[in-house]
């Protein structure tokens, strides 16, 4: 992967959303909400976006409760398997937003990892070449209470493709140039991504169905 907008794809990825993982024919797909707009009118309404990462030859995931206002997350919470960690995902009262710039290729972001994980998977012997670092600071509701937590993963991944929320191709380059638009237009003045128009900006659809007597939270806001 040694085209231009490679190093790029941080920028398309920052405070994307990521509400899913799961294993679709061999790859590893990420569920997310990203911010895009594109070249000429008005923004796309729906923000639903698959990261799929092909080839995969690892997936970690950590998963700890978030103490608020301390400096050490709780224990580490076991998954069993790749379903577990989405139906955690699928089963958040509120989600936040991947933030930091830097998500690829980036071994050092998980340094601070303890030994132990709450799921370790090997699904190849040799080691991909690329690497994807992801995480949510969320939380759910736990007999009546609000407890956040806090999950990261690491997926290593040989390719990498973007497909939309119905399978429709996104090319890469197209994926890149619409996140990098996205934040110049917020630093230039672009009314299309203005404090305004994303008030007026109507909600996305969901990634999971949500059961006719629940309100989604005001806080998630895609």
């Amino acid at each position: 992967m040694g085209e231009s907008w490679w190093g790029e794809l941080d920028v398309a990825l920052n405070e994307s959303d990521v509400v899913g993982i799961q294993e679709r024919s061999g790859s590893i797909v990420l569920l997310l909400h990203v911010f895009s707009v594109p070249e000429y009118g008005p923004v796309d309404p729906d923000t639903r976006r698959m990261l799929v990462l092909s080839e995969p030859s690892r997936v970690q995931v950590l998963l700890r409760r978030d103490r608020l206002g301390a400096d050490a997350y709780g224990p580490v919470v076991p998954l069993p398997d790749l379903q577990s960690v989405d139906e955690f995902l699928a089963s958040l009262s509120w989600s936040g937003s991947m933030y930091g710039w830097r998500f690829l290729d980036a071994p050092e972001l998980i340094d601070d990892w303890p030994d132990l994980l709450s799921l370790d998977l090997g699904l190849a012997s040799t080691p991909a070449r690329h690497s994807l670092y992801w995480f949510n600071e969320c939380g759910r509701e736990e007999d009546g209470d609000q407890v956040a937590y806090c999950i990261e993963g690491v997926v290593e991944f040989e390719r990498l493709r973007v497909l939309r929320a119905d399978g429709t191709s996104v090319a890469l380059e197209d994926f890149v140039a619409d996140g990098k638009r996205w934040w110049s237009g917020l630093h230039t003045g672009d009314p299309r991504v203005g404090i305004e128009a994303q008030k007026a900006q109507a909600k996305s659809p969901s990634w999971r169905p949500v059961p006719h007597d629940a309100t989604p939270p005001e806080s998630n806001t895609r």
